[in-house]
């Protein structure tokens, strides 16, 4: 992949995240799931509410809605307000952390999902707004889903 390219990915990502965490609320428990797209976003708390210092855990996924086998580029982001705690991968997602970023990248088979299971932990009371995002690897065509916790 040549640098301009490398660059050009790297400022979406971060643009997504950005934009992300700016974005929609989900309330309560319910699972988010982006509309529109080859490739949907999905992300489920285990609890919409916690208490400081305990941990939750949400499913970000990646569902492949075409008739083959696609690249697929996937992740969640969380806020400051929380502590990473740990991921797991699964379907052929081995995730990998960055600083407010799990993510991974596979082949996803058609009508499949992945998934990332991410646990956060609170560091003080008040709303954390996460983002989960999905894509064909090399596209622009992002569908992103949210989930908010809160701690008190």
């Amino acid at each position: 992949m040549n640098e301009t390219l490398r660059r050009r990915r790297a400022v979406s990502a971060v643009l997504a995240s950005v934009l992300g965490l700016a974005g929609a609320v989900v309330a309560g428990q319910q699972p988010a799931a982006a509309a529109g797209g080859p490739i949907i976003a999905g992300l489920t708390p285990s609890s919409a509410t916690t208490t400081v210092g305990t941990p939750v855990t949400l499913v970000g996924s990646a569902t492949n809605t075409t008739n083959a086998t696609q690249r697929v580029s996937m992740g969640v982001g969380f806020p400051t307000t929380v502590s990473y705690a740990g991921a797991v991968g699964g379907n052929g997602c081995h995730p990998r952390h960055t600083v407010n970023l799990v993510y991974c990248g596979l082949n996803l088979p058609a009508g499949a999902t992945a998934t990332i299971t991410l646990t956060v932990v609170p560091k003080a009371a008040g709303t954390s707004t996460l983002h989960s995002y999905a894509r064909i690897t090399y596209t622009t065509d992002d569908t992103l889903a949210y989930a908010t916790i809160t701690a008190s």
